[in-house]
């Protein structure tokens, strides 16, 4: 079983018994897409809503309006069908809670920007664990199409 981890940023794919790892998920936003027939999979650690220009600079997994299309693109190459994709999300908190609701919650945006472009891709969300104010970690296993979080100091559960 290859662990391949996905740090801030990126985008990484995996195939059979493969495990894709993001941890430190506090305002950004794991996004798994898979499709549990062909075992494939992939994620992207999104950390802002959208780009200035809609191109991602060099790092479209930045940000949630480059990062689903090209998470999608890189797991159809990989041999998965758009027709069978589901996605799963986590992430998304407000670690600052004090700083109160009139300042930016950069968490709230991000679990919105990310909604939207599943849905304008037409991956359906079948799972997600956001917003709260505990940072988390996303494991996906691609081969049974398993999503599991764990909030800090939380027991690890399935999404």
């Amino acid at each position: 079983m290859a662990e391949i981890f996905v740090n801030m940023g990126q985008i990484e794919v995996a195939k059979g018994d493969g495990v894709l790892i993001t941890v430190g998920l506090g305002s950004c936003i794991g996004v798994a897409i898979y499709d549990r027939e062909r075992m494939v999979g992939g994620m992207a650690h999104v950390f802002l809503a959208t780009s200035k220009d809609g191109k991602g600079t060099t790092q479209p997994g930045k940000f949630a309006d480059t990062a689903i299309p090209a998470l999608v693109e890189a797991v159809v190459q990989a041999g998965g069908r758009r027709s069978a994709f589901q996605a799963k999300i986590a992430g998304g908190a407000n670690l600052f809670p004090k700083l109160g609701e009139a300042s930016l919650n950069v968490g709230k945006q991000n679990v919105a920007a990310v909604k939207e472009h599943l849905l304008i891709n037409n991956i359906p969300l079948r799972g997600e664990d956001v917003e709260g104010h505990r940072g988390r970690k996303m494991i996906l296993y691609v081969n049974k199409g398993v999503v599991v979080v764990q909030s800090i100091g939380e027991s690890p559960r399935e999404i």
